[in-house]
């Protein structure tokens, strides 16, 4: 199996160089990250309007050195060819190089070369021991000890990838085995507490991760290894995050099997490795059968190879294969424990600098001991998708989601989470950089507008007077004109038109919110769009642009400034309090968000409206719930709990004393939690169908320490009922009874578990029934919305009844009446949400 270096091919290309059998070039001396990154050409390029790459995604897949990609390019521009079939010389070449390529990945393993399978990645790597133990068969006297059946066990972990879970739930519902595992502990290490009862005698199987993919442990194989040796169980290793990261010998390890992958270690995707010990590889049955893999073929019968070709049906991966040993040659040329050695400096390095980031928490262990350079981490109030995106706004790229480690995610908390993961390649400079782009977002507004004076001001600070006069406030533009006073095509013609402006400038107002525009404005006077830019990170040319849209939409008043007559550019203080400041009653810049992703789901709406389907709420992007949650917030901050529950009769008074609550459609557990902190003596429960956001509601609880009197549920409103949750006080609807396919069925659960002396609380859009009496823009907005989510969200849910967010009271309390309810009044009201008090 390995290449006798005597038949080494005189070719120098650089395929046949970095394979030859007699290594390498020696070490580089010392250690440096500059030099190492030098040799990935990707790293060189930038991104997203010229801002250089960081990336930090490594944990995802690494990027590859020239070597690498040369090898590969060579492979096929020199010598493709099929390999272990034909004779001829290009034949001859790339069977070669392919058996060059399993002895060199063999050797960075501390294996032999007959011992090494390859793959197309490491998940099939692991489905392939999986699948193979559940072909043994008890009756063939070789498998016996591999076969398993009822009353055996599977154990895994809860950190584990997808990869190393799923194969095993798979493999237990093929032969009846049980599938247990060990959980984790609030410092995402494993718990070893249980380890003797979980690993027990009736253990066939124990797979678990090297080092965690989402918190970076490192496990203690060691530890792990000898408990399944104590009680006869294999041991069957991820190794896809510790391969890369320092050096792996399967001797040392004890290991029975161990996985990897080759394109999160420098080498191409397409290519992972099963290292198994030979006995088993050759005790074992094949996983898939054909060409390749075969020793003897005829009508009656087959018989296969011997290992490693058993587990290689069909063409190999070959140039995959010499990509994946040319990264192996160019590891061990930069050296492994160098590697190691540079990851526990930048892991101990982000420890120290993301403490310093306001409200971060990172998933996983705190300290560096046993743990890799991988920091997930959430920041409160911040969605991963949001973070993801402020990132790679600026050029660094990171992973957002469950990471493909759902269970281990959830374990926290977390439905997803947000990754960064650093390589060989990454610097100290650009963990900095990440770590003040977390900082910037955590805080934007120490961040947005620096004080007089300081660095990022200049010049400019001193050219633009603060001492010119502030003109009036003109009035709101934009509003639309009365029904029928639209006298011709040309007239109406321009109210379109106006409406398209109104529309593009919605991506404005998006832009300067996200880009901190009109958070500099606030308060700062007078400004140059280069004092602007400055101030901002952002580039005149552009803020110049904006600003124009700003001053056609009365948004912002252009003056002059005082030195040099240039235009200078003033945010008035009432606009502030709606664009700038997102804690303000009146803040309304949020709705632009959403109204950008609903153009993400325009086909599946075209759709809708021929087929009459549905768009379920999961199908939006995630930024919709966010900007949804966003909109209404400084509302429910201003009202909640000020105004509209002390407007119900009596029901302040007894939520102080101590009440229960059921908050349905709680979405992401806004309103839950707000009214949770006011009543510190009440239990509040929310419920909602949609799973993403009670995980979210749960975290943000857990965060701001209010899960000891706040939880919550995924549960359907219809589907409530008392014998389950008991009864309640105070039930409330904020802004979401309309968005249910089955309203009726919603209030009716309600009324099951209400007190007989309790309060149903419904909040509503402040809308008419009769458009014609929506011609105002808070009306046209919700309209709108209703047509392009309210109304598709809720008849995805296949109700009977699906009521837009303008049904209007009567429809509302006709509805109510049905569902047994007797009292109805209209308690308070805001320019855009009614609140009705509906009683037994």
């Amino acid at each position: 199996m390995t290449p006798d270096p005597a038949e080494t091919p005189g070719c120098l290309c650089t395929a046949h160089t970095a394979l030859a059998p007699a290594g390498p070039a020696p070490h580089r001396a010392g250690f440096d990250p500059q030099a190492v990154r030098a040799d990935f050409p990707i790293l060189g390029r930038t991104v997203n309007g010229g801002r250089p790459l960081v990336y930090l995604d490594s944990a995802a897949t690494s990027q590859k050195p020239r070597l690498v990609l040369d090898a590969e390019r060579d492979f096929y521009t020199l010598h493709n060819a099929n390999v272990h079939r034909s004779h001829h010389q290009l034949a001859r070449e790339a069977t070669w190089l392919l058996e060059a390529a399993r002895a060199r990945i063999a050797a960075f393993v501390g294996a032999r070369a007959e011992e090494i399978v390859l793959a197309k990645n490491a998940s099939e790597a692991l489905n392939l021991v999986a699948y193979a133990l559940g072909n043994a068969n008890r009756s063939e006297r070789d498998l016996r000890s591999l076969a398993l059946g009822p009353g055996d066990r599977v154990v895994i972990t809860e950190m584990e990838h997808h990869s190393n879970l799923m194969p095993w739930q798979q493999l237990c519902r093929r032969t009846g085995a049980e599938l247990a595992w060990l959980t984790i502990t609030p410092e995402g290490r494993l718990d070893l507490s249980q380890l003797d009862e979980v690993v027990n005698e009736r253990t066939k199987v124990f797979a678990f991760t090297h080092q965690s993919n989402v918190y970076g442990t490192v496990n203690p194989v060691d530890v792990l290894v000898k408990r399944a040796r104590e009680v006869g169980a294999l041991t069957v290793l991820d190794a896809c995050q510790s391969v890369p990261h320092f050096p792996v010998d399967v001797g040392a390890l004890g290991v029975d099997f161990l996985a990897f992958s080759g394109h999160k270690m420098c080498g191409p995707t397409g290519i992972g490795v099963l290292w198994g010990r030979g006995d088993l590889l050759r005790a074992l049955p094949p996983f898939l059968t054909g060409g390749e893999m075969n020793d003897a073929v005829s009508m009656e019968g087959s018989t296969y190879a011997a290992p490693p070709q058993r587990f290689e049906a069909g063409t190999p991966v070959i140039a995959q294969a010499v990509g994946l040993g040319a990264a192996c040659a160019y590891l061990d040329r930069v050296g492994m424990r160098q590697i190691a050695r540079h990851g526990e400096r930048l892991t101990a390095h982000a420890l120290d600098a993301l403490g310093s980031v306001k409200g971060l928490r990172i998933v996983g262990p705190g300290d560096a001991a046993d743990r890799g350079p991988v920091f997930s981490f959430a920041l409160p109030d911040r969605f991963p998708e949001d973070i993801g995106e402020f990132l790679d706004a600026r050029g660094i790229a990171i992973r957002v989601g469950h990471l493909c480690a759902r269970p281990a995610c959830v374990r926290f908390g977390l439905p997803a989470t947000t990754r960064a993961s650093f390589y060989a390649y990454t610097t100290t400079d650009e963990v900095d950089t990440f770590v003040r782009a977390l900082a910037e977002l955590a805080e934007p507004a120490l961040y947005a507008v620096p004080e007089p004076g300081g660095p990022a001001a200049g010049k400019e600070e001193e050219t633009a007077s603060r001492e010119l006069p502030r003109p009036a406030v003109p009035a709101a533009a934009g509003a639309a004109p009365a029904a029928g006073a639209v006298s011709g095509a040309a007239e109406f013609l321009d109210r379109v038109l106006g409406d398209a402006a109104t529309a593009a400038t919605g991506l404005a107002v998006s832009l300067g919110d996200r880009l901190g525009l009109y958070r500099a404005l606030a308060g700062s006077g007078p400004m140059t769009a280069a004092l602007l830019a400055a101030r901002t990170g952002t580039h005149e040319v552009y803020v110049q642009e904006w600003l124009h849209t700003q001053v056609g939409s009365g948004y912002v008043l252009q003056t002059r400034d005082s030195a040099g007559g240039r235009p200078a550019y003033l945010l008035p203080d009432p606009h502030a309090e709606v664009l700038a400041d997102s804690e303000a009653p009146t803040s309304g810049v949020g709705i632009f968000a959403s109204l950008r992703t609903l153009y993400h789901v325009e086909d599946r709406l075209a759709d809708c409206f021929r087929t009459g389907g549905g768009v379920d709420w999961g199908e939006y992007p995630p930024q919709m719930f966010r900007a949804i949650a966003r909109f209404f917030r400084p509302a429910y901050r201003a009202n909640i709990v000020d105004k509209w529950l002390p407007a119900l009769d009596g029901m302040t008074r007894r939520l102080e004393s101590g009440a229960r609550v059921a908050d349905i459609g709680c979405g992401v557990g806004y309103s839950t939690l707000l009214m949770a902190r006011a009543f510190p003596r009440s239990v509040f429960h929310g419920y909602d169908y949609h799973q993403p956001s009670v995980d979210h509601a749960r975290v943000i609880a857990e965060d701001r320490g209010l899960d000891d009197r706040a939880s919550f549920r995924t549960l359907a409103a219809a589907g409530l009922d008392a014998a389950d949750v008991g009864r309640y006080d105070l039930v409330t609807f904020f802004n979401c009874l309309h968005d249910m396919g089955d309203p009726l069925g919603a209030l009716e659960g309600a009324r099951r578990i209400l007190e007989p002396d309790g309060a149903v609380m419904l909040v509503e859009p402040n809308a008419e029934a009769d458009p014609a009496r929506n011609t105002h823009p808070t009306g046209r907005l919700f309209m709108s919305l209703s047509t392009a989510l309210c109304l598709p969200a809720a008849v995805a849910q296949r109700g009977p009844l699906a009521l837009g967010n303008h049904a209007g009271e009567e429809a509302l309390r006709s509805l109510a009446e049905t569902a047994g309810f007797t009292g109805w009044r209209r308690a308070a009201e805001t320019p855009r949400s009614a609140v009705y008090e509906i009683r037994l």
